[in-house]
């Protein structure tokens, strides 16, 4: 059974081996030379194509390798090189910067491709030949395109009465239009004239693209018959052609070696602007776009040679960025020498709301001082005097107009609340003893004698160590045990209280302050506390405050008319002690700090919260002598326990004042 698996085994690598001999691993193009270096020796053939543009080639056996992206070159007659997978191969495309006929052989493990151009354009002395004539119908008429399998001659246009004809001098007419186009065709020689039959309703707009002519046979309009008759009511309906739907014309463009000047020039054809082209731009272009926005090919071509263009109403300027620049430079030195060459004058603006200091460095930091101007401050008077041209007071004015204006102020509502929760648990003994001889000496009470018995029982209070209430009158919780011999004559209670209580109680502040906007607004509550400070040279001992409080700093900063900034910083210090320093007592406190920023609308309410202290005090209390005896003294004692506990809460409430 092993003996077949490697077998089999064995054949699928020997047989799938030779399916895939290699792959590409580099692709170096120069000049007219490209090179494809395989990993290893493999046949390709070549793949006819009707796109002069492009090239074709499959490599049997081969994986495409580094060529599974496209790779760009910006430089040779090579545009685009990119391969995929095939069933035997790969298949590798080529894109040429420019149709040119292609030599390739197999140098070992490298295909070398050579491209000539000069032999291609050797081909051009022969005589062009129109191959195909279409017509598709537009929303405005139609457009015809007459292709040809070479460079055609520009043909002349003329068009008489009914007809539009078209004549080609050198052409040979070679094409099959189909019987739907209104077409009659002259040959004379190796001339040809097309004649295009739509009536007198329709005009032409002729697009040269060399090897392609474009025709748009469009429906004359009424309104432009009109104004025909004026040549410059014409002039003044050019703009109104170059509205958003002549922006939108799209155009297709497939150029070789084209002077800019003329594609400049035909690209103002078809958006009906004017053209004006500056001395100094030159160049050849190559390129093909298809169904483009003539803006966007416009811009395209500009981009390419650093080129800028500016619309001035029907009017298109194309020039060098420099020429631009050095017209922007021109004009700015020509304002300044006028600015120099005015009269100066002097203005007083008196402020009412603003600060003149701040206002004059304003002013100088936006330079809206000329080279003639100065500006002083009058504080008395609150005045920013101004001795400039009158352009430039002018600027300064509407400027200080737009700072000069009421700051708004908010209120700030402030609570603070103080909750704090007292608890208190306590646990006593009281007892009561009685002995009874037949007609004898009673004794009872506290203080011997006494008639008040035990609460539930019925012996009057020998010692009474009840729970604390804290309050007179209060009452408590307990219970009572009692004995009482078979005689009668002597009876013993204990009674047990027990006291938990709580209370609650609020300490409520309402401080308000208003503050303008941008401006910090402080609150204080608390008290200070004197403590002595030792001088250490003299000995002598200064009295110092501490302040023990919580601190609200606010700042607003209003976001608009509804709604505002704030910037909280709140600190709260509680004393905890005084500690012995070198014979000086000073306070220790504890410390509580928060910094936020919070954003609020008007009459919105923030609040802090969360701040506790805690205080337990336990309180014991027990008879002499008898609340010192072990273990039993635990009768005679009373044990008492406190616990405070408070929060702090504050409350902030901005409002917007309104000045109405």
């Amino acid at each position: 059974m092993i003996n077949r698996r490697l077998i089999l085994i064995f054949f699928v690598l020997f047989f799938a081996s030779p399916l895939w001999a290699g792959e590409i691993n580099s692709v170096v193009s120069e000049g007219n030379i490209l090179k494809i270096q395989l990993t290893e020796k493999s046949e390709f053939k070549k793949i006819p194509q009707e796109d002069p543009f492009k090239l074709k080639i499959e490599i049997q056996n081969t994986k495409p390798g580094i060529l599974n992206k496209k790779m760009l070159f910006h430089e040779g007659i090579v545009s685009e090189v990119y391969a995929q997978e095939g069933d035997k191969g790969s298949i590798i495309e080529i894109l040429l910067a420019e149709p040119s006929e292609t030599e390739i052989k197999a140098e070992g493990n490298v295909l070398v491709f050579s491209f000539n151009k000069e032999a291609k354009k050797a081909t051009s002395s022969q005589i062009p030949k129109i191959i195909d004539l279409t017509m598709e119908k537009t929303d405005e008429g139609f457009e015809i395109s007459i292709q040809g399998d070479i460079d055609l001659p520009e043909p002349s246009v003329v068009k008489d009465d009914k007809y539009i004809n078209i004549e080609f001098s050198k052409v040979k007419f070679e094409a099959e239009p189909s019987k739907d186009i209104p077409l009659s065709v002259k040959r004379e020689g190796d001339e040809v004239i097309l004649s295009f039959f739509f009536g007198k309703e329709f005009d032409i707009e002729p697009i040269y693209l060399g090897d392609e002519v474009i025709l748009n046979i469009n429906k004359i309009k009424p309104k432009e018959i009109k104004t025909a008759e004026t040549p410059k009511e014409t002039a003044k309906t050019i703009p109104q052609q170059n509205s958003v739907t002549a922006e939108n014309k799209t155009i297709s463009l497939d150029l070789q070696d084209a002077d800019i000047v003329g594609v400049f020039r035909l690209l103002g054809d078809v958006s009906g602007y004017n053209m004006v082209i500056h001395p100094e731009v030159k160049g050849k272009i190559t390129l093909k776009l298809i169904n483009v926005p003539w803006t966007k090919a416009l811009d395209i071509i500009c981009q390419t040679f650093h080129l800028q263009r500016i619309i001035e109403g029907n009017i298109i300027r194309v020039a060098p960025l420099k020429v631009f620049q050095e017209e922007k430079k021109l004009q700015a030195e020509t304002k300044e020498l006028f600015k120099k060459a005015e009269d100066t004058d002097t203005k007083i603006f008196t402020l009412r709301y603003a600060t003149p200091d701040k206002v004059k460095a304003a002013i100088e930091g936006a330079k809206l001082l000329s080279p003639q101007g100065n500006i002083v401050i009058d504080d008395r008077t609150r005045a920013i005097i101004v001795k400039d041209i009158p352009s430039a007071l002018n600027d300064i004015g509407s400027f200080i107009a737009n700072l000069d204006k009421p700051i708004k102020q908010i209120l700030l509502e402030t609570r603070i609340v103080e909750i704090s929760s007292s608890f208190a648990k306590s646990i006593g003994f009281e007892w009561g003893i009685s002995w009874f001889p037949h007609n004898t000496l009673t004794i009872g009470g506290s203080q011997g004698g006494g008639t008040t018995t035990v609460p539930g029982g019925k012996t009057p209070i020998a010692i009474n160590l009840p729970a604390s209430s804290g309050t007179s009158g209060a009452g408590t919780t307990a219970f009572t045990i009692g004995y009482l011999n078979p005689a009668g004559t002597f009876a013993l209670d204990v009674r047990i209280s027990a006291l938990q209580e709580s209370g609650k109680g609020k300490i409520i502040s309402n401080p308000k302050i208003i503050t303008m906007d941008n401006q910090k607004a402080k609150i204080v509550q608390g008290e200070s506390i004197p403590y002595g400070e030792k001088d250490v040279q003299s000995g002598q001992i200064s009295t110092k405050f501490k302040d023990v409080a919580i601190t609200v700093e606010t700042t607003p900063h209003m976001i608009d008319e509804k709604s505002l900034q704030l910037d909280l910083n709140v600190i709260k210090e509680d004393l905890v002690e005084f500690v012995n320093i070198g014979g000086v007592y000073a306070p220790r406190t504890t410390k509580l700090e928060g910094n936020t920023k919070v954003s609020l609308k008007d009459g919105e309410t923030l609040v802090i919260g969360g701040i506790y202290k805690k205080k337990d005090t336990t309180r014991d209390s027990k008879v002499p002598l008898l609340g010192d005896i072990p273990l039993a003294g635990e009768l005679f004692k009373s044990t008492g326990r406190d616990e405070s506990l408070y929060e702090v809460m504050i409350f902030i409430t901005p409002r917007i004042l309104s000045y109405e």
